[in-house]
């Protein structure tokens, strides 16, 4: 199964209107073409979809992504309206976790979003919910998808805005080897380690990454990018990036 990574587009309400200085709409059109050329399963979109939670970006987005004809799972950025996003793609959290099947392969959502903040936190009704549902198959393969970044990624003009409850997170993903990778977008760059057995890894942003471990954002000249991966039987599974520079 291949899976293609889209995260942080922040598509404002307008097209003419730029983001960091640049077109957050012509980017995600350049990004999806490679997109495209990956052919993937799936579109995983890890939140900050829209700059300003407008209807009319939510619209935009929704179109680009429909024009792939793969299924669509997202979960919600702190810029996102959590309602929107489910509204547009069903199967994105909101109160409750959301889980999908796909083969041997289980895939579940958080939204770490805190109202009108940018930091993050899993509330401990979903941390229940996480808790009970590893507990059923813990060796099953899984990916564990949220926004807000549950390590720190050595950057800290993002780092001040991660997760603020990681460990309760991870001491579950470290108590059931099923869970092979998680998942993140929130911190505009690519990112990746190990957590035991499981796989800590950043997707980059759509519309315009920062150079890794700067004190405050400095624009990557490779441009946008995304993460895939391939998810093979037995829980392996290999991943990279495509930057759009490549």
């Amino acid at each position: 199964m291949r899976i293609a990574q889209v995260s942080d587009c922040h598509l404002p309400a307008s097209a003419d209107v730029l983001y960091r200085g640049i077109s957050a709409y012509k980017n995600l059109e350049l990004i999806l073409a490679k997109v495209a050329d990956f052919s993937p399963d799936l579109l995983l979109a890890t939140g900050d979809l829209s700059e300003d939670a407008s209807p009319s970006s939510y619209s935009a987005l929704k179109r680009y992504f429909d024009a792939l004809g793969v299924e669509v799972l997202a979960v919600p950025g702190n810029h996102d309206e959590p309602q929107q996003v489910a509204s547009i793609f069903p199967g994105s959290p909101v109160e409750n976790l959301e889980v999908s099947d796909h083969g041997e392969w289980q895939i579940i959502r958080l939204n770490s979003c805190i109202d009108a903040r940018p930091e993050g936190r899993v509330t401990e009704e979903n941390l229940e919910q996480l808790a009970t549902l590893l507990r059923e198959n813990p060796t099953r393969p899984r990916l564990l998808v949220l926004h807000h970044q549950p390590v720190l990624v050595g950057s800290p003009w993002i780092d001040k805005y991660r997760l603020q409850n990681p460990l309760e997170l991870m001491s579950l993903v470290a108590a059931c080897d099923g869970v092979k990778a998680v998942l993140w977008g929130h911190v505009h760059q690519a990112y990746s380690a190990q957590h035991g057995d499981t796989s800590l890894l950043a997707g980059p942003s759509s519309a315009i990454n920062g150079l890794p471990g700067k004190d405050k954002f400095t624009s990557d000249p490779q441009g946008p990018a995304f993460r895939w991966l391939e998810l093979y039987d037995g829980g392996r599974f290999e991943t990279g990036i495509t930057w759009l520079a490549d």
